[in-house]
């Protein structure tokens, strides 16, 4: 584009150029052809009055010849070449020799017939009897260099003449002599030098003028617009669309500059356009690829706890038997121990085989209880929709876990506004999922802590959202997106086997809604449950796309 540029600028100078030195030609070749016109038209009238003065001369001094008086002739001639400016003036016979001049040492003598005077008339085969007007002059230079305009007037035998009985000539004799008129061209020359200098002067003003002229229209009208729409042409390859060229008067220019602006305005539209679908395209891109990795998160989970839930199925069910068998025969065993004579002394090491039995029967009812937990999440039990009152459902879960509170002295409160909207679940299962949600945040909690369970209406007649908040000991980001995970745990001990949450989902999921928590290590933890106040049709549960998501 920068080689553009230069080219365009390069035109437009060319241009510019061209049309003056164009301009400048015309005015020069004018002005030349003016001066050539002049100096002709000066020369032809300066012969003009040179033939007018010769035949002035020959009339002035016919009647001297006509009486052959040579001393006349010679005193009228001197007293005209005194009164004008003559370069000299004489007449010579037909033989050519000089019988009179205003130069006396070339009296007599015979002038060449090849002389310029003579070549006129004797050049061609026979001797002239007639000469044109134009005809009779020459111009020559002087031994002193000037040039010097010559008249030939030719002396003819007119009637009167050739019946005189003084020197009578023959009728066939035509031309008697000639009378020579030398007039000096130097002010001639000096008059059109200066008219020359004029001229050229006049010329080059004008010259000098029009090529200012024609330069300034060229750049204000040509040079100076390409030169803006060449600068305007760069920006936009650079891909800025704000330039704007002002339009100016009227004309091609200002309709091409209009139509450049309207041009560029909507190319910058154009590219805003494209701009803010590219951002609205990348937004919704990163949006649908969040989607799609918490929807990859939900199915590769629910794929998971599917497995898990058919392991832990098949598990507790071949070991739910034999560990009740165990408990039981322990039981038996420990009872039997103690029944059979209370008041002896129990024999050496009876002692530590009751310890054993009352550690196997503890432990297999433990065993018993996780098997009853992994019964409980691979059950995927029928859900009973209808609509219910959280308010009441809540008040059922803190007088539940009231007195486990109170010997955690941990303060336990529900926060339910009025007015809270019929939400359609499952009661029972919602009452499960809000238990174990505060079973957690009591174990979390320290003495003097708090646990409130509230309830607030989400997007009026369309959610509900449970939370359950405590000020505990908060749980590590790092575990955060693991603990939905069946049999993760952050409890030490035989605290939990790491179900309690897993069954929350499973329960939040078969409700169509969605689970997360927030947490602090050190200020605690809320966990966000957000219900459908109506639950979708079958087909709208099958279309449905809920997200859970820990944050």
């Amino acid at each position: 584009m920068s080689e553009n540029r230069h080219e365009s600028r390069g035109l437009a100078a060319r241009f510019g150029l061209a049309l003056c030195a164009g301009t400048a030609v015309i005015l020069v070749a004018g002005g030349y052809a003016s001066l050539r016109l002049q100096r002709s038209h000066l020369t032809e009238l300066v012969e003009t009055r040179a033939i007018e003065v010769a035949d002035v001369i020959r009339r002035s001094t016919r009647d001297a010849m006509m009486r052959d008086d040579p001393g006349e002739v010679r005193r009228i001639i001197g007293a005209i070449a005194d009164h004008e400016s003559f370069e000299r003036i004489r007449v010579f016979d037909a033989r050519g020799r000089i019988t009179v001049s205003t130069m006396e040492d070339e009296v007599g003598t015979l002038v060449d017939m090849n002389a310029e005077q003579c070549v006129l008339c004797h050049g061609a085969d026979q001797p002239l009897t007639r000469l044109n007007g134009l005809d009779r002059t020459r111009v020559f230079r002087a031994p002193s260099g000037d040039r010097v305009l010559g008249v030939i007037a030719p002396v003819h035998n007119e009637a009167s003449c050739a019946s005189a009985a003084c020197h009578a000539h023959p009728p066939s004799v035509n031309v008697l002599g000639v009378l020579d008129v030398q007039l000096p061209l130097a002010r001639v020359d000096a008059d059109l030098a200066a008219s020359e200098r004029q001229i050229l002067l006049g010329v080059g003003i004008a010259v000098l003028a029009l090529l200012a002229l024609a330069w300034l229209l060229t750049w204000r009208m040509v040079i100076r617009p390409v030169a803006n729409l060449t600068r305007a042409a760069q920006r936009v390859a650079d891909g800025d669309f704000s330039e704007r060229l002002q339009t100016g008067h009227h004309g091609e220019i200002s309709v091409l500059t209009e139509s450049w602006n309207a041009m560029t305005e909507r190319l910058g539209m154009a590219r805003r356009d494209l701009e803010e679908l590219n951002t609205t395209l990348e937004l919704r891109v990163e949006e649908k690829t969040a989607q799609l990795e918490l929807a990859h998160k939900r199915m590769m989970l629910v794929d998971k706890m599917a497995s898990l839930g058919k392991l832990a199925a098949t598990v507790a069910h071949e070991l739910n038997n034999p560990l009740a068998g165990i408990a039981t025969y322990a039981r038996l065993l420990r009872r039997r121990s103690e029944e059979a004579d209370p008041e002896l002394s129990p024999p050496a090491g009876q002692d530590d085989a009751r310890r054993i039995l009352a550690l196997i029967e503890s432990e297999s009812l433990r065993c018993g209880n996780i098997v009853r937990n992994l019964l409980l999440f691979s059950r995927s039990p029928t859900v009973r929709f209808a609509e219910e009152d959280l308010r009441p459902l809540l008040d059922r879960c803190v007088m539940l876990l009231k007195h486990r509170a109170d010997l955690s002295e941990v303060s336990l409160s529900v926060d339910v506004p009025a007015g809270l909207p019929r939400v359609e679940c499952d009661a029972s299962q919602i009452q499960q999922m809000v238990l174990a949600l505060v079973i957690n945040a009591l174990e979390a909690t320290a003495q003097g802590g708090q646990v409130i369970i509230a309830a607030r209406e989400d997007e009026p007649g369309e959610w509900v959202t449970l939370s359950v908040r405590d000020n505990g000991r908060g749980i590590p980001p790092e575990y955060l997106a693991d603990i939905f995970e069946p049999f993760f745990t952050t409890k030490e001990g035989e605290a939990g086997v790491g179900l309690g949450l897993p069954v929350v989902f499973g329960i939040v999921t078969r409700h169509h809604g969605t689970v997360s928590v927030e947490s602090t290590p050190g200020a605690g933890t809320v966990f966000f449950v957000r219900l459908p106040v109506h639950q979708p049709r079958a087909t709208d549960a099958e279309s449905s796309d809920k997200e859970v998501h820990a944050t």
